[in-house]
């Protein structure tokens, strides 16, 4: 194999691993972020939302109602964590798709 094969799939599965959660001790984590300030660090806000109530270290968790749940039968309430933190946006709660470090497009 060509030494530059080799680096892309080495890096390809460093990402996949660095991307995997490490459970409760691994927040603050976000898959959709939101605004940061231009402070250094950063301090971001994420816009995951989760029908399951926010991480019990979030200070500020927002309510918010969605128009319907998979099945259209109702409203889906949701929550957000609203707080502003350094390294919000660092690390990802769930692994990104393998191809994505590869630069394969969808």
């Amino acid at each position: 194999m060509r030494p530059q094969v080799i680096l892309v799939v080495t890096l390809a599965v460093l990402g996949v691993l660095a991307a995997l959660p490490l459970g409760e001790g691994s927040w603050p984590c976000c898959d959709d972020c939101g605004i940061c300030n231009r402070a250094l660090p950063a301090k971001c806000r994420c816009n995951d939302i989760s029908e399951h109530g926010c991480h019990p270290e979030c200070k500020k968790c927002v309510r918010n109602t969605l128009t319907a749940d998979d099945d259209g039968t109702g409203p889906v309430r949701a929550y957000r964590c609203a707080d502003m933190l350094t390294n919000f946006c660092q690390r990802r709660c769930t692994p990104a798709p393998a191809a994505a470090f590869l630069g394969e497009v969808f």
